[in-house]
């Protein structure tokens, strides 16, 4: 959540910088959109997390939750790469692509321990 917060506040500096052309603008526009989408996301599944059941039904019904939830989160940050694909490379684009996947990276790793956790029955 941590490392999201961090590249959201990045992608909102580059936007104030003024340093990018009205495509790559409007990819950033788009990005920023979708980080506060995997935020949201992230959020409401850490705290579905801190209020596990140990009720089998309500458990499993939790853990669907977070799965869709950080699955939604990951599905975000493939979305915000996929804007920069039509527009011009840079020094900017390559560094906001090198932080997504970074925390694209994350998200994957968590929904892999959350799938796992869930599988198991916590």
């Amino acid at each position: 959540m941590e490392e999201a917060k961090s590249t959201a506040k990045l992608l909102n500096i580059i936007r104030a910088s003024g340093r990018m052309r009205r495509r790559q603008m409007a990819a950033l526009s788009d990005c920023l959109e979708c980080f506060e989408d995997t935020m949201d996301n992230a959020a409401r599944s850490a705290e579905e997390l801190r209020r596990l059941s140990s009720e089998k039904s309500t458990f499993e019904v939790q853990m669907g939750n977070v799965e869709t939830w950080m699955s939604a989160a990951l599905t975000f940050e493939d979305t915000c790469l996929d804007g920069f694909d039509e527009v011009r490379k840079g020094k900017v684009v390559k560094q906001l692509r090198r932080e997504v996947v970074k925390v694209s990276c994350i998200t994957s790793n968590a929904l892999a321990l959350v799938s796992k956790l869930a599988s198991v029955g916590g």
